[in-house]
Parts: structure tokens; sequence; C-alpha cells
């Protein structure tokens, strides 16, 4: 299988079509990155981004900067990694952090998994999977049946938007048959009272 990886810009906006994605923009130049940083406000989210840059956290190419004094030496020592072409510059979002992710399978076709996200991912494995396109109610059902279920319906006073975690199992399912999605991992995809981000996205497409 012909299998092309997109840029970060483009699997954002492709994921863009039913989730949110967090206040955000890929500057070109340090002076860019501080001015958007500025406007977001503090803490504030940096990336460096490049085709060659895979796992950020690995490599410190991940920093949340809490103030204008931290935002210079950060945006220096992002721009000097390895392979660095742009940084994404990103609001910092609280919330349960999950995994939504798209696998095709060459037995099932396009499958859907969601679960607990970020560090938690490959620690608790707690994940539930189904083979697309889904329904509304089988995405519920996904929630229910994860160890986690719990934390989204409001457990220990923890908000989350059920509602659009639901739409956004449900809106990848359906976009992954349509674009011929091959693999897509969002994780984290941030959930709170106010709905569900992305925050981090890997894309890969079958070439036509």
């Amino acid at each position: 299988m012909n299998v092309k990886k997109l840029r970060e810009e483009e699997a954002f906006e492709l994921v863009g079509n039913f989730v949110k994605l967090p206040k955000q923009k890929f500057c070109e130049s340090e002076e860019e990155t501080k001015n958007f940083a500025n406007l977001l406000g503090f803490p504030v989210v940096l990336k460096a981004v490049g085709s060659k840059i895979v796992h950020k956290t690995e490599i410190g190419a991940v920093k949340i900067v809490h103030s204008p004094e931290e935002l210079n030496e950060a945006i220096k020592k992002l721009f000097s990694i390895e392979g660095c072409e742009k940084i994404l510059v990103q609001e910092f979002v609280k919330g349960v952090e999950t995994i939504l992710g798209i696998k095709k399978d060459e037995t099932f076709g396009h499958v859907v998994l969601f679960g607990l996200g970020g560090i938690y991912t490959e620690i608790f494995k707690d994940i539930s999977l189904r083979v697309c396109p889904v329904t509304n109610e089988d995405a519920e059902e996904m929630l229910h049946e994860l160890k986690a279920g719990k934390i989204f319906e409001g457990f220990r006073g923890i908000k989350v938007n059920k509602h659009e975690i639901i739409n956004a199992i449900v809106g990848a399912s359906k976009l992954a048959v349509k674009k011929n999605i091959v693999e897509m991992d969002i994780n984290p995809l941030i959930c709170n009272a106010n709905g569900c981000f992305a925050v981090d996205v890997r894309v890969f497409v079958q070439r036509l």
C-alpha cells in the first residue's frame, strides 16, 4: 500500500472537520512566534514542527511557557532543534486526556479506537474498538466499555462534554471511510466541559 503522511497543518485541517481545535498558529519566525504567543496569553504551548520530527516530547520539542520571560529562551531552543521548520503555538487546554484513532485493518476495514490518552495510553491500555462507520449508540457503548468510563459521566466533579465526545468518535469514523485514512492518531484529544480539542494529530492516507 502506497501511504503518505500528512503535514501537521494538513492533519489539523482534516480533523478540524469533526472536532474542535485549540486556538493555534504555525509560525515561521521567532518574531511571529513571540507575537502570537503574547496574543494568546500565558500559559501557552510551543511545539517544534518539521517533517523529520516525530516524537516531540522525547527530544524536548514541546514547551509549556508560563511568562514572557520564559518565551524568548523557549523559542530559541525549539528553533535550534535539528529539523525544526516552524513552531506551532497553541493555547493551553486543560481536561481529560483521551485518544481517538483510526486504523485500516486488512480484514475488518476501518476501525475506530477511543480510550484514555496522553501518558496513560501505554500504561493502562484502556481502549474500546468498533468497525467503521459507527452510530451515536455505538460511540456511547464505547465509553461505557472503558474501565475509566465513569469519568465521562462526571465522576468526582470531573466535567466533560459527553455529547461532543460521541460526535467526535462518529465524525472520525465517517471521515476515515470518506478520505481513505490508513491511520490516524489524535493523542491527546483533551475533553472538558467546553468540548473536545485535538491537541496533537498524526494522519496517514492512502495515495491515489
